[in-house]
């Protein structure tokens, strides 16, 4: 069942994703002797959470209900694909902190899994109302989302999602927060479609005489 239902994966918008993040990573850690690049950073977690959200995908999602599997189940399976982009962000992180010690490790590394996480939730509340392939929608609205963020730079009085100075503590725990949030809402809605029971017509039988 695992096997079969790893396979039901939309890979390529996976691989894609992730192989567009390493190349940015990759670029960034060449260039990062002078600090870390974190604007091109940032902009390669966008190409990996547009991976992410692609996981839960069922294009074939009516002969997959079918299957004797609950939907809970399944996504569990299917979530763990978001290692692979959670994998080349850390590798990414890592290499940029040998590259320059003054890398904030530990808050990127949170910051990224957190916003992974949102994808696959985001993916999944969208999928519970009906909708089986909603890694697109999810890819581009969060994607867009992060792009304004970052081109607009906000305040710094306001919140701190994607610090550059100060404010990494902060990032930190929002970050941690909206992960736990977000691996929660994946679990409460992953159920399994309500189906009303078809009820048998009462027969009335005779009585023997």
């Amino acid at each position: 069942m695992i096997r079969v239902t790893l396979r039901g994966v939309t890979w390529p918008a996976v691989l894609g994703g992730s192989a567009f993040g390493a190349g940015i990573l990759a670029v960034c850690v060449a260039y990062a002797a002078g600090g870390p690049p974190l604007m091109y950073v940032r902009l390669a977690l966008v190409a990996l959470v547009a991976a992410a959200a692609f996981v839960l995908d069922e294009p074939a999602a009516a002969a997959v209900d079918a299957v004797p599997a609950t939907r809970r189940r399944r996504t569990a399976v299917r979530a763990s694909a978001v290692a692979l982009p959670l994998a080349v962000w850390t590798a990414g992180i890592l290499a940029l902190e040998r590259r320059n010690n003054v890398t904030a490790v530990a808050a990127l590394l949170v910051e990224g899994a957190g916003l992974l996480a949102v994808a696959v939730a985001l993916s999944a509340i969208l999928r519970l109302t009906g909708r089986a392939e909603p890694g697109e929608i999810v890819a581009s609205a969060l994607g867009a989302s992060m792009l304004a963020v970052l081109i607009f730079n906000p305040s710094p009085g306001s919140v701190p999602l994607f610090p550059v100075g100060d404010g990494w503590a902060a990032s930190t725990a929002i970050w941690c927060s909206l992960a736990v949030t977000a691996l929660m809402l994946v679990v409460a809605v992953s159920h399994d479609p309500y189906r009303r029971r078809e009820r048998k017509p009462f027969v009335l039988r005779d009585r023997p005489k």
